[in-house]
């Protein structure tokens, strides 16, 4: 199931250093919001709450809680169940507390829980913007200490900070039974408690009630039952006190938070304390806080003394898979420093007061869709800008280059392939906190990247003008990496997993299958050739070998010619090439929304058009057509149409990597090299730049040309999840994002999954995997 995200309309731009997570996976694993579960109340409370002590004094006389039980079933209004249903919610409580407290439990809080009647306004959410309602909420407290927070005028509680929030209810009138806002404002919920893995909601109306458990790996819901029946209200509110095994209320390691002003200048925001393996980071300003379900990656910044700042990464990773991201990030630094690759401080799991890991509570049922997970955490030392906050058109190119250079790297040197190229894990103008080199060399034989070749300089202290980051989705064709691949027919299971951000995903991963049906699937290009100057800086860098075994005869493109195989009878499988076209996507997708400094705009029908394609591309689970496939028919003339004016003279570069984008290249006999597109998008690019000579065009950072519409898209809204959370149909993913303000008063830019293949490849057929 994935982690993907369906993209709509334009989002704001983020913070300039950008450490961002906003994509994919696949449809195979962890962004689907899991299917809910409805249990009997036998099993809800065995599962899912803590039981009732043995002993008299736990035992509660149900006769003390009628009248307030009658006040509930006698209103008449919704408005009327409030008063009472705090009450009685208030009683038990304090019972269930102070039983606690004279037997001498130990309890996680002083105070006992607390409900208050909310249903107002909303909760504040500092940073967030929920307009959640949650018409009860429950807190750590006694009523002198909430008093700040109470409406004489209208007997009840508003504004109580979310952070305070341990626990949520929603009521409804006595015809509706369905808990579907209550789930809601429990995945809200989530997203703001940061320091919460796990949360309980009510849902009620006259007639009785229902408990909820979220976390990461989905909702539990309990029956509905009659208010008479109050074992399980008992046990709801003894579980917020004491939960029961691998039910994490709490991350310990992340203190309740500071409310600080927002940095950029909208309001306040909450920052919290985080603390890990000794260290401690204070102030954390959480830059990417993720819709609830799925892998609910959350990514804090530090900002220490002298430079000494802090990525810190937490997500609730799914046991099953293969690869971890923090054992492959180890693994392409194990021989000193990679350049160009994010770097780690430190990384693990995230683990309870009892010191066991932090865990979602249900055993996996891939039946149910319902997936484990484990919190962990990457802390990293490295951080960058989004290509569209570029300052200029040189510097985009400049780094596309490096970061093309640093993936052909991984693939020969480390058997590393991304697989999740996108707008969000290929950043520019990198930076890397002094701790990452501390104690530690480069490795001995780095990549060639494009001001050496230039022979300029700049200040990158690994000499890359790119940073890649995010191995959430990658793989390592190593075999000691390959937790649970124990064959090749393994290896070439996940290599056939569909995973990307569907805006750059390439063609045939989106589809999960190779190219086929239009001439164009065979229309291979010879590989470029370089003349003069730019043939000459390659060679002096790269060697005339290097140049002369890529190099095509007049017969050949990529080393190979159009094969007569039926690319219906070649199972698709990840290439190297399918992530150098999620760069063309990538780089299309920029220079369509650059806009140059000073100049002003009006958008044309062709430029709208291109931007569709991109934006609104999504994953498709059965056979689709790839409206982006479009702009790889763009001749020279209509790319110029498409991009501003004054980047007019970019069309005839984005004219010739579309031409080498375009082919299956599958169906070349013999096969090409496995980084014969890096090959040709390095010529194209070095030339292009090399031409540019010491003219460039300064770019708007952050600022793109005026789209049809003005609400969120690369970075999608937070949905509320579906009412009842059920999975939608094979292939569908929810939405996902969050929405970020701008620091200036400007429209947002709209820059801010697949089904596992049922054919698996011949050894022969994935001829990169040879050493």
């Amino acid at each position: 199931m994935t982690e993907s995200q369906q993209p709509r309309t334009p989002s704001p731009v983020p913070d300039a250093k950008s450490f961002h997570k906003d994509g994919a996976e696949g449809i195979e694993n962890s962004h689907m919001a899991q299917k809910p579960e409805d249990v009997d109340v036998a099993s809800f409370m065995r599962e899912h709450l803590t039981p009732r002590p043995a002993g008299k004094n736990h035992v509660v006389p149900h006769s003390q809680y009628r009248r307030d039980i009658q006040k509930i079933k006698s209103a008449k209004t919704e408005a009327l169940l409030y008063a009472p249903a705090c009450a009685l919610l208030n009683k038990v409580s304090k019972r269930i507390y102070y039983t606690y407290t004279k037997a001498g439990n130990a309890l996680d809080h002083a105070d006992p829980v607390l409900f208050l009647d909310h249903h107002t306004g909303p909760p504040v959410a500092p940073g967030l913007h929920l307009r959640d309602k949650p018409d009860i909420v429950g807190v750590f407290g006694i009523k002198k200490s909430m008093a700040g927070f109470f409406n004489k005028k209208t007997i009840s509680y508003t504004g109580v900070p979310y952070h305070c929030i341990i626990t949520t209810g929603e009521f409804k009138p006595e015809e509706n039974e369905r808990a579907g806002q209550a789930v809601s404002y429990a995945c809200q919920h989530a997203t703001s408690r940061l320091d919460m893995p796990g949360v309980y909601a009510l849902f009620a109306n006259v007639e009785g009630y229902r408990i909820i458990w979220f976390d990461a790996s989905g909702v539990v819901k309990s029956p509905f039952v009659d208010w008479d029946q109050l074992a399980l209200l008992e046990g709801y509110i003894r579980s917020i006190y004491i939960p029961p095994n691998n039910h994490h209320l709490w991350d310990p390691t992340i203190s309740s938070p500071v409310i600080l002003p927002d940095a950029m200048g909208k309001g306040s925001k909450a920052h919290w304390t985080i603390t890990y393996n000794g260290e401690e980071y204070n102030d954390c300003n959480p830059f990417f806080i993720p819709h609830a379900w799925g892998r609910r990656t959350t990514v804090f910044m530090y900002e220490g003394d002298d430079h000494d700042f802090a990525v810190i990464k937490d997500a609730y990773r799914d046991d099953a898979r293969r690869f971890e991201e923090a054992t492959l990030i180890k693994d392409i630094h194990s021989n000193g420093i990679f350049p160009g690759v994010v770097r780690l401080l430190d990384s693990g799991n995230v683990n309870a007061k009892d010191d066991s890991a932090i865990v979602t509570a249900r055993p996996a049922d891939l039946d149910n869709n319902v997936i484990h997970r484990t919190k962990k955490r990457l802390i990293m030392g490295s951080r960058g800008s989004k290509l569209y906050e570029a300052k200029s058109v040189k510097d985009i190119l400049k780094a596309v280059y490096d970061v093309l250079e640093v993936h052909r790297a991984l693939l020969k040197r480390r058997r590393f392939l991304h697989r999740d190229l996108s707008m969000h894990n290929v950043l520019i103008y990198p930076e890397h906190s002094k701790r990452t080199t501390e104690g530690k060399e480069f490795i001995s034989d780095p990549p060639e990247f494009i001001d050496e070749i230039l022979g300029e300089s700049n200040d990158y202290d690994d000499r890359c003008r790119a940073l890649l980051i995010d191995a959430d989705n990658s793989a390592s064709l190593k075999s000691e990496l390959m937790a649970n691949i124990a064959t090749t027919e393994d290896i070439h299971k996940e290599l056939a997993l569909r995973t990307g951000t569907p805006r750059y995903i390439a063609r045939s991963v989106a589809s999960g299958r190779l190219l086929s049906g239009t001439r164009s699937t065979k229309d291979f290009k010879p590989m470029p050739s370089l003349k003069d100057e730019a043939k000459e800086m390659y060679v002096r860098a790269y060697g005339q070998d290097t140049y002369d075994s890529y190099e095509d005869t007049s017969e050949r493109c990529h080393g190979g010619v159009a094969s007569s195989w039926d690319p219906e009878d070649i199972p698709f499988i990840h290439r190297p090439d399918h992530d150098v076209e999620s760069v063309f996507w990538l780089l299309s997708a920029v220079f369509i929304l650059a806009k140059p400094l000073g100049k002003s705009d009006e958008p044309t029908p062709l430029f709208v058009q291109a931007w569709k394609r991109i934006q609104d591309h999504s994953i498709a689970a059965t056979d689709y057509d790839d409206d982006r496939t479009a702009l790889l028919d763009n001749d020279i003339s209509r790319w110029k149409k498409v991009l501003h004016p004054d980047l007019a003279s970019l069309a005839p570069l984005m004219f010739n990597l579309g031409d080498h984008v375009r082919p299956e290249y599958a169906l070349l006999d013999p096969r090409p090299h496995p980084d014969h597109l890096h090959e040709a998008f390095r010529r194209l690019i070095l030339e292009h730049i090399i031409s540019m000579g010491d003219t460039d065009i300064a770019l708007e950072p952050g600022i793109s040309r005026r789209v049809a519409s003005d609400s969120p898209a690369g970075q999608v809204r937070l949905p509320r999840p579906p009412t009842d959370l059920k999975r939608k149909a094979d292939g569908e993913v929810p939405a996902e994002g969050h929405v970020r303000k701008s620091k200036r008063s400007r429209i947002p830019h709209p820059l801010s999954d697949g089904v596992l293949s049922a054919h698996l490849h011949d050894s022969a057929y994935v001829w990169y995997l040879e050493d």
